[in-house]
């Protein structure tokens, strides 16, 4: 009731896609007179599955309106939003990601497929890393490398899409306080983690789109401090997707010979 109360009078909402199309089917949101629309980090949007709700949400707007779209990355779904929602949009690019490069030392690792998983440990007991995030490409990957990890006494925590938001939250706090000290996750779900103190980034899978190894780096060589990102290829493929993100970024990876992973 309070909330239908304050939605009478509020200048701006913001809201969950969800939470949002609920109010305007029970009447208790108007957008007749909407001027201005901002989707936030519209791909994490995507990926949690809310792209025929934001459709739904800014058919219910004014035709005649400004549509502002924020996105750390630009995948083919978004652009296809932009096309249909926005009229001739101009399309304004932060920082990315070049400068963080500077601070980053950039490693790759060959190994066989049967010992991708006992490398993490590997890598991270040679170079006596002490707190790491781990990215992997689904959330299945996450929940397999993490239980590894953990059955071998590493202090070590997944984070994904699937995961509720109180537990989520509950392993950021970990992770900042100290808690556990490698945190393994998808691109989408590590967005907004505090990062204070991460040696070293560890991509266990390959990023599927260059703007994600670009982002995944840069949680680490912040405020001036140098970092280090480990990219663990197993076959061929995954060696051709890493010379094209060198192509793509300017970035020069280095070979990094970790010992105990010979067949």
């Amino acid at each position: 009731a309070l909330q239908i109360k304050s939605l009478k009078k509020a200048e701006i909402v913001i809201g969950t896609p969800g939470r949002v199309i609920d109010h305007i089917h029970r009447g208790t949101l108007k957008l007749d007179n909407i001027r201005l629309v901002v989707l936030d980090e519209a791909d994490e949007m995507l990926d949690m599955g809310f792209l025929d709700d934001i459709r739904y949400i800014l058919r219910c707007c004014p035709e005649q309106r400004q549509t502002l779209l924020f996105s750390a990355t630009m995948p083919t779904q978004i652009l296809r939003i932009t096309q249909r929602f926005q009229k001739n949009p101009a399309h304004i690019k932060g920082d990315d990601g070049q400068t963080a490069f500077e601070l980053i030392s950039q490693f790759y690792c060959e190994v066989p497929q049967s010992k991708k998983a006992n490398s993490v440990m590997l890598l991270m007991e040679k170079l006596n890393i002490k707190r790491a995030l781990i990215f992997c490409n689904t959330k299945q990957m996450v929940d397999v490398l993490t239980e590894h990890l953990t059955e071998n006494g590493l202090f070590a925590a997944a984070l994904h899409g699937d995961m509720k938001q109180a537990v989520r939250s509950h392993v950021m706090k970990q992770f900042k306080e100290g808690g556990i000290n490698i945190l393994i996750a998808t691109d989408v779900a590590a967005r907004g983690i505090d990062a204070t103190g991460v040696e070293a980034i560890i991509n266990y899978d390959i990023p599927q789109d260059v703007e994600y190894y670009v982002h995944r780096i840069g949680r680490t060589g912040r405020a001036g401090n140098y970092g280090a990102a480990y990219t663990i290829i197993a076959n061929r493929g995954e060696f051709f997707s890493l010379c094209d993100i060198e192509d793509k970024t300017g970035a020069h990876m280095l070979p990094y010979e970790l010992e105990g992973t010979e067949l």
